[in-house]
């Protein structure tokens, strides 16, 4: 196994090999640094994704089917403690990476999978965010004026028609999602079950789409990670007793999307009502009530979308 530790940064990408330290230029289609991984066999790229600075490396192992291992940005850092030097520089992140290929690589490696109906939504919806974030900002500020009597009129109505404008983005936006959805039969289908499912909306639906195209193999355990809802105990010997808590390390927009969309399952569907009203009676705190009611709806997502038949209530099963 050849391995090679790449340091990403928006810039460059610093590489290393076990014995020389290389830099090649974060620019589209990474020509020189696909020249050199080129001239290697049997070959292991560890990174760490670092947003939209990393997306081209991403795909160059993806296009060229080059295993690779995605760090997480947590783990070097305590990493870097065990080791012997505790400098961070490019280089020495680039040895870090170089040296959790060597010792774990060749288990934890795999080759990144080319979902590109999952990636086409997910920039919809990313520009669906960004849209939505400066609408509910001009909104509060809308708001806030309306309220000052000294307010022109003129910057009052210039303010509605901004906001109109970033409404009808939204629509657009989501409209598209759901355009490049309908376009995939199998997509379009497995979209559809998803929308059945009492407290699940378009949005959620095109969200948990992406993930679910995104990570096909995952078991039940791993879903539960990627959505950043697996519980964590903080717990040792007999003096520290920390609150157990969900981890929050996946997918933020996937969690969030649970979250609200408990507001109406927790009321209409019956396998989410009933585990919501149980710890409710229990006692339990609404959120840590409604995290609960959010992971069993991912769950119960995640079968109805791998089956591809629409929810059914209980009593619909019965007949």
């Amino acid at each position: 196994m050849h391995c090679i530790g790449v340091d990403v940064s928006k810039q460059e990408l610093v590489t290393f090999d076990g014995t020389t330290e290389r830099v090649f230029a974060n620019k589209p289609g990474l020509a020189a640094f696909r020249r050199f991984v080129g001239s290697a066999a049997d070959v292991v790229i560890v990174f760490e994704p670092t947003s939209t600075y990393s997306r081209r490396l991403e795909m160059l192992c993806r296009t060229e089917r080059i295993a690779c291992c995605q760090l997480n940005p947590r783990v070097v850092p305590h990493y870097r403690q065990v080791g012997k030097g505790r400098s961070k520089t490019d280089k020495t992140d680039a040895e870090l990476l170089y040296r959790y290929g060597i010792e774990r690589g060749q288990e934890e490696a795999g080759q990144l999978t080319n979902d590109a109906l999952a990636q086409a939504v997910a920039a919809r919806l990313a520009c669906h965010r960004v849209v939505q974030k400066a609408r509910v900002a001009y909104q509060g500020l809308l708001d806030a004026l309306e309220h000052d009597p000294a307010t022109e009129k003129g910057l009052l109505g210039g303010l509605r028609r901004e906001i109109a404008e970033l409404k009808a983005r939204e629509a657009r936006q989501l409209e598209e999602a759901q355009a490049v959805v309908a376009a995939d039969a199998d997509a379009a289908k497995r979209f559809d079950v998803l929308l059945s499912i009492p407290g699940i909306g378009p949005m959620t639906a095109l969200t948990l789409l992406a993930l679910f195209r995104k990570y096909p193999d995952v078991n039940r355990q791993q879903l539960v990670a990627l959505g950043g809802l697996d519980p964590i105990q903080v717990q040792s010997g007999t003096s520290v007793h920390g609150k157990s808590r969900i981890s929050k390390r996946g997918n933020r927009e996937v969690r969030k999307c649970l979250f609200e969309a408990t507001l109406s399952a927790a009321r209409f569907n019956p396998g989410i009502r009933s585990i919501y009203r149980r710890l409710k009676e229990e006692g339990k705190p609404d959120k840590v009530a409604r995290i609960a009611a959010a992971r069993k709806l991912l769950l119960l997502a995640h079968a109805i979308y791998e089956s591809g038949e629409a929810f059914r209530t209980p009593a619909e099963e019965v007949t």
